[in-house]
C-alpha cells in the first residue's frame, strides 16, 4: 500500500472513531483512582485467548451513524485477527467498500482503535478513574463498570465494563460534552481457549521498532524532531516503516490512552497534488494542509522541505505548533 493510500487508510479509522468527545452530564460517585486491574499488565486481549463477536458503533457529529459486526481472535501469545462479519441496520450502505478498508487496516483498528492503557505511567498522570460501583453482564462474564475521564486539556471520557476475571474491557462509551453517545463497542459472545485452526492471523507490514535514543543513527540529516507536544503527550513509540518504495520515520505519542503520530519521509518521492480545497497553513519555508475527519485533525505537506504527516485527537494550533517546534533551531 502506497503512503498515500496508508494515510487515507488511517484517516478513515479515524472518520470512524467517533467526533469530540467531552464529560458526560451527571454527578459521579464512587472511590477515586481505585486499584485498576486493567492499567497494568499489558494488552488483556494479547494476554488472554478469545475469540469473540463484537457489535461496533460510531456517531459521528454530522454524519450518519455506523453500526457493524466483528469478530476478533487472539491466541494469548501476541498473534491477533480482527475479521469485519456485517452490517447492522443497513447502517453501512456499500458494504464491499467497507470490509476492504477494515481488512486492510487490521492492524491499526487492533492496535489503536479501541481503548487501551498505553502508558501506565501517563494515564496516571493525565487520567481520572472512577469505580461506578456498578456489575455488568456483557457476553455471560461478570464486569465492573469504571468511569475513565482526562483530567487536563481536551475534556474526554470513557465508561468501561471490565471483565472481573481477567481484566479484558468487553464493553466501551464513549461521550461528547453534553453526555451524547459518540462510540461503543460490544462483546456479544465471547469463547475462550478456542479452535484456532484456520485462523488467518493478521501479518504486520515491514515496521522496525527503533529505541528513540537511537533515532539519530537511523535517520536522515534532515530528521525533523518535535519538541512543544500537546499538553500531557508523551513519546510511546518510534519505528521506520517501508510503505510504497519510501522509508518512512514513524513517531507515536500519547498521553496515557489517545495515540498522535507524526511521520517523516526519510527519502525524496515524486509531487503529490493535494486536495486544493483543503485549508492550507504557511510555516517557515513550508507548506502544510490542514483538515479535520472526525475527531482527528490532520496536517499533510512539506516542513523545511520534508514530507510530513501529522495526525492526532489534538487541536489544529496544537498539531501546528508540533510541527513548527520540529524545525531546525
Amino acid at each position: 500500500m502506497s503512503l498515500r493510500s496508508w494515510t487515507t487508510a488511517v484517516l478513515l479509522t479515524f472518520a470512524a472513531t467517533g467526533c469530540d468527545r467531552g464529560a458526560s452530564t451527571g454527578a459521579v460517585s464512587g472511590a477515586q483512582q481505585p486499584s485498576v486491574s486493567f492499567a497494568g499488565g499489558g494488552d488483556a486481549r494479547l494476554r488472554v485467548a478469545h475469540s469473540g463477536l463484537r457489535r461496533v458503533s460510531f456517531h459521528p457529529e454530522g454524519e450518519p451513524d455506523v453500526t457493524f459486526r466483528e469478530r476478533v481472535t487472539t491466541d494469548g501469545n501476541g498473534h491477533f485477527s480482527v475479521v469485519p462479519v456485517e452490517a447492522v441496520d443497513a447502517s453501512v450502505l456499500d458494504w464491499d467498500s467497507f470490509e476492504l478498508v477494515q481488512r486492510t487496516l487490521e492492524g491499526f483498528i487492533f492496535r489503536y482503535r479501541d481503548f487501551a492503557i498505553r502508558d501506565p505511567r501517563l494515564f496516571e498522570r493525565n487520567w481520572r478513574t472512577t469505580d461506578l460501583g456498578q456489575t455488568f453482564t456483557v457476553a455471560s462474564r461478570t464486569c465492573r463498570r469504571y468511569r475513565i475521564e482526562r483530567i487536563d486539556g481536551k475534556a474526554t471520557v470513557y465508561e468501561l465494563s471490565v471483565d472481573v476475571e481477567n481484566g479484558m474491557v468487553l464493553a466501551s462509551d464513549e461521550f461528547d460534552a453534553s453526555g451524547g453517545l459518540r462510540a461503543s463497542m460490544t462483546y456479544e459472545s465471547l469463547l475462550f481457549a478456542p479452535e484456532l485452526s484456520g485462523i488467518a492471523w493478521h501479518q504486520p507490514a515491514k515496521e522496525i521498532q527503533l529505541d528513540p535514543r537511537q533515532e539519530l543513527e537511523v535517520a536522515r540529516p534532515r530528521k525533523l524532531e518535535p519538541k512543544l507536544l500537546p499538553e500531557g503527550y508523551g513519546l510511546g513509540e518510534a519505528a521506520t516503516v517501508e510503505e510504497g518504495g519510501r522509508s518512512w520515520l514513524k513517531r507515536t505519542y500519547t498521553d496515557g490512552v489517545e495515540p498522535l503520530f507524526f511521520l517523516q519521509a526519510l527519502d525524496p518521492a515524486p509531487a503529490v497534488s493535494l486536495d486544493p480545497e483543503s485549508a492550507s497553513r504557511e510555516l517557515t519555508a513550508s507548506q502544510v494542509y490542514v483538515y479535520r475527519i472526525g475527531s482527528a485533525t490532520v496536517i499533510q505537506g512539506k516542513v523545511d522541505g520534508a514530507d510530513v504527516i501529522a495526525i492526532g485527537k489534538a487541536t489544529e494550533a496544537e498539531l501546528l505548533d508540533l510541527l513548527a517546534s520540529a524545525l531546525p533551531d
